[in-house]
């Protein structure tokens, strides 16, 4: 059922650090709220939202799984999302339509590296938080230094909404800063008991709620005259958790243990109490198409539907089924919607609410709504729906570029047919995978964000497809950059379609900072050339980057400066243009020079403390540079950066350096020379 009050609505996503508990703790919202008649769990492989066989095989999410329930008077859409680095981008688009997230710390492990990511993303996108410490019941975890963690590695205030309770140091429930109970919890994670405060709890109790109250006041007026004159109510309290929270301010903690059912009905309440409505999202800008002005979309007439589609995905019965985000509007089955995109109409075959990877037919749906519209033909990732009377489009995601490639041969002209059909349905699901020919061999180069990630992208089209596969060895995808600064003046003389082409430019090119990207600056008169002439320009200067002189690699860190350009109108096109600035830019490149930049990845290591001595060694040995090391009880985490290519196999080395003990996490932090 879909409720109209769009206020009793709740977008938001689980985002955390692989293993930190995002699906166990997603299963036990599903099971509280009634969604779910029994409790699934990772390691059985009986999920919901962990439902393709990688996942179940591998006990990690992969994909983002969206899924509805209620709670109290709320409808919550929730968005499980992946842990591990090589998916991030599947963080990445949740985090754009979502309202709020709840952050899964481990309590063990506390603010990890991958959390650090997602946490930033969540900045980039003003997704408001609330932060959920799990784990609680393991052996070494520690309250305090979590909280430590969120303040130093996250830069935010955590706001204690409870607190763990342990009896002879065995987590038995929380102590709820709100009412000021404790409470416990039954093995079905529903509430059990709550009473008054254990003496032995009273002192910290108090001293932590005194310290909410303080947090509070210093950004609620309001809420300090009620305090000043001992009126404030649990409900004022809430309240002011709420417009903080909204805003920003601070970040609510909340704790529990999800596998042993402890904290999650009270997670439920911070989640309809504290996170906003669609309502409450008041401002998203767009742009309005005719003539690229901003609007807010919120201004829009609710007489036209804008939603943003944050997902394609191929299903072998339905075809392309595009999630959605509705921002404005109502849908309905058989409606017609305008991509600004394309410039072409899609037409809405059926109207699904997700559940997983099963789904339930609608007839309509409103602003608020997270659905799944059957039948589009050429809307991808990113795209903007709307009405063609009132043409808008959302900021487009930008996705990173491969850092790893594999080359795969089919075995047979029969496999090659159907892996043509798989690669086209899979890269519409993953846009951060890049399928390219090998000119020298033929054979086809498969890159992502990691070896897990292209791992799982063949193991699917061989899974799913039946396609026999040949594959190599991973190689490292490089970048090139430029040695020096350099101006270089061309003449092109050519004949294009018939003409004569003929025009001088002289470019110039400067290196820049790391992680500065490309800069394409014209220093000449833009008056005697159109629109289309300085997009053929920079169409042409662009293309010439994406293959360097030094090992035919992309381009990065340098700025292309149109220093002069000396033409005739009757003897120079757009085509002309193109060409003229592409091949300058090659000549450009080569007398400059460019030297080889190699990705250096970041790494996690979680070991026991026995061990650590002889990792360091190997990482060291691998011309990795450790940057920090933190010692916990019997266990050290060993931060630190090494280059990607020699980083493969790794988990075979650790397993046997510490007796399958150790684990590692990695994810990519620069490119630097080699």
């Amino acid at each position: 059922m879909i409720l109209k009050d769009t206020s009793n609505i709740r977008n938001f996503g689980f985002i955390a650090h692989i293993d930190a508990g995002k699906t166990t703790t997603t299963e036990r919202v599903l099971y509280v709220t009634g969604a779910n008649y029994r409790i699934g769990e990772v390691d059985d492989g009986t999920t919901t939202t962990d439902w393709m066989e990688e996942e179940k095989e591998r006990g990690i999410t992969i994909q983002a799984a969206a899924v509805s329930c209620n709670w109290q008077n709320y409808i919550l859409h929730v968005i499980d999302t992946p842990g591990h680095v090589d998916f991030t981008v599947e963080v990445q688009r949740s985090l754009k339509v979502l309202d709020g997230a709840v952050v899964v710390l481990c309590g063990v492990s506390g603010v990890q590296t991958q959390t650090e990511t997602v946490w930033k993303q969540a900045n980039n996108f003003f997704v408001p938080r609330i932060i959920f410490i799990n784990k609680l019941d393991r052996v070494g975890a520690d309250f305090a230094n979590v909280l430590e963690d969120v303040k130093n590695k996250l830069n935010t205030i955590p706001l204690l909404i409870n607190i763990p309770y342990y009896e002879e140091e065995t987590l038995k429930g929380v102590i709820d800063l709100l009412s000021m109970k404790r409470i416990l919890f039954k093995n079905d994670a529903n509430f059990d008991k709550e009473e008054a405060i254990p003496d032995n709890y009273k002192q910290i109790s108090d001293k932590y709620r005194e310290n909410l109250i303080d947090v509070l006041t210093q950004f609620d007026d309001k809420l300090l005259e009620l305090v000043l004159e001992q009126k404030a109510t649990i409900e004022d309290i809430i309240h002011s958790i709420r417009e903080g929270t909204i805003k920003m301010k601070f970040s609510p903690i909340f704790c529990g243990a999800s596998f042993k059912n402890i904290g999650v009905p009270l997670l439920l309440d911070g989640i309809v109490n504290f996170l906003p409505s669609p309502v409450d999202i008041k401002d998203i800008e767009a742009l309005l198409v005719k003539d690229n002005s901003p609007i807010n979309i919120y201004s829009i007439s609710d007489d036209f539907p804008v939603l943003y589609v944050f997902k394609v995905q191929y299903h072998k019965e339905k075809g392309n089924l595009a999630f959605a985000r509705i921002y404005t509007g109502k849908i309905k089955n058989g409606d017609t919607f305008f991509n600004p995109r394309t410039k072409k109409k899609e037409k809405c075959q059926d109207l699904l609410k997700v559940y997983a990877d099963s789904f339930e037919r609608i007839e309509y749906a409103e602003s608020g709504d997270i659905i799944i519209i059957v039948g589009t033909k050429e809307t991808f990732t990113g795209d903007t729906l709307c009405s063609e009377g009132k043409q808008v489009a959302l900021e487009h995601l930008s996705f990173p570029e491969p850092v790893i490639y594999v080359k795969i041969e089919p075995k047979n002209s029969i496999d090659l047919e159907k892996f043509n059909i798989a690669k086209n349905h899979l890269l519409l699901e993953d846009p951060t995978i890049r399928c390219d020919e090998d000119k020298d061999t033929g054979q086809t180069l498969v890159g992502g964000m990691g070896e897990l990630h292209i791992e799982i992208f063949l193991e699917r089209i061989r899974r799913e497809y039946k396609v026999a596969l040949n594959t190599g060895n991973p190689q490292v995808a490089y970048r090139e950059t430029p040695k020096r600064q350099l101006d270089y003046t061309f003449e092109f003389d050519k004949k294009i379609s018939g003409n004569i082409q003929h025009c001088v430019i002289k470019l110039g090119i400067t290196p820049l900072e790391r992680d500065k990207g490309v800069e394409i600056k014209f220093d000449i008169s833009k008056k005697d050339l159109t629109k289309e002439d300085l997009l053929s320009i920079e169409n042409g200067i662009k293309n010439a980057l994406i293959s360097g002189p030094e090992g035919a690699y992309p381009v990065i860190d340098c700025k292309i400066t149109v220093i002069d350009l000396n033409f005739d109108k009757n003897r120079i096109s757009s085509l002309g243009f193109e060409a003229a600035s592409n091949i300058s830019t090659s000549y450009l490149l080569r007398e400059a020079g460019c030297i080889l930049l190699e990705p250096i990845m970041k790494v996690e290591i979680d070991v026991p403390d026995n061990f650590t001595g002889n990792v360091i060694g190997d990482l060291q040995s691998r011309s990795g540079i450790v940057i920090d090391l933190i010692k916990k009880i019997k266990e050290d985490k060993i931060i630190a950066k090494c280059p990607l290519k020699k980083m493969f196999g790794y988990s075979t080395t650790l397993r046997s350096q510490t007796q399958g003990k150790g684990t590692f996490t990695m994810q990519f932090l620069e490119f630097d020379s080699i």
